[in-house]
């Protein structure tokens, strides 16, 4: 059972109140309407992360959320990741606004926007102003400044704006796409993006740890088509992030000068599992093939 976007705040009140203490217990229903959020307690439940302490409706938190809460609000401070994020979804806020041929009067609307939060923790308003200077100053929005404003009035995308949100891809690489060096094929599933899928001549690494040259490309090539296809799975955000961060880490070490047999089979593994929800979806399935084939390739 995924987790829907709300859930973790739940978890990290939890978490809060607990003082991440496994043995404290939490009444929620003190702070939340029981009646609205019983369903996303029990996602949080399914997933491992909470336990009803008792019948009186009161629950503790796992070890595992407490693991969850802290990569959360790791992810939550990569600031890099945050931009990116928030560049994204003021080119897709804008695009909406552009489909039902509407206009903000600002862009400081956007912060009334649902995209306006990473990781369910909302933007700034100064985030928002640098995001908007920037996407301004390489061509993607357009729009009048007034007096000392650092927002954009009557804010719209540019042609090549619209071009960028069509694309699905993030704002960094749509401005500066990856070279290949080897033969590309561009797969197409319905209502998703368009997921390049190369050979697995395009990963060079050198290594001195005895493992097969081939099989390093294999799982760099599977971790590679995985976080290229994030966009398309409709995975929930948190997911999204976790299949980008655990792609990083397999091309990573896989890519490494010593890479660890041991490490690059857990890696792949966590990717498998970080991507199982969409593996019923053409793309998906296609992605999880790529990872079983990396699987028993490392396995020996």
């Amino acid at each position: 059972m995924s987790l829907m976007n709300g859930d973790l705040r739940i978890l990290e009140y939890i978490y809060d109140q607990s003082g991440g203490d496994l043995d404290s217990s939490v009444d929620l229903w003190v702070h939340f309407d029981q009646r609205a959020l019983t369903p996303a307690v029990r996602r949080l439940q399914s997933a491992g992360l909470i336990s009803l302490h008792s019948i009186l409706g009161d629950y503790t938190v796992t070890r595992f959320g407490i693991s969850r809460v802290s990569e959360l609000r790791t992810q939550r401070r990569n600031m890099p990741a945050r931009m990116a994020a928030l560049r994204k979804s003021v080119v897709l806020w804008l695009y909406g606004k552009c489909i039902d041929d509407e206009t903000p009067v600002s862009t400081e609307e956007f912060l009334e926007s649902d995209g306006a939060s990473f990781l369910e923790h909302p933007f700034s308003l100064r985030e928002v102003e640098h995001s908007v200077t920037y996407l301004n100053s390489v061509g993607l929005i357009r729009g009048m400044r007034v007096d000392q404003s650092n927002h954009l009035f009557s804010p719209s995308l540019t042609a090549k704006g619209i071009e960028c949100a069509e694309s699905e891809k993030s704002v960094s690489d749509f401005l500066n796409p990856p070279a290949s060096g080897g033969p590309t094929f561009n797969v197409r599933v319905d209502g998703s993006q368009n997921v390049n899928v190369g050979t697995q001549s395009d990963f060079i690494q050198n290594n001195t740890s005895g493992i097969d040259a081939a099989v390093l490309a294999q799982l760099g090539h599977f971790a590679s088509i995985a976080r290229q296809g994030i966009p398309s799975y409709g995975l929930e955000e948190s997911r999204q992030v976790e299949v980008q961060q655990i792609a990083q880490e397999l091309e990573s070490e896989a890519g490494g000068d010593a890479p660890d047999r041991g490490r690059l089979h857990r890696l792949t593994d966590r990717l498998m599992s970080a991507i199982a929800p969409a593996a019923g979806t053409a793309l998906g399935g296609m992605v999880t093939a790529l990872g079983e084939q990396a699987l028993q390739a490392i396995a020996g």
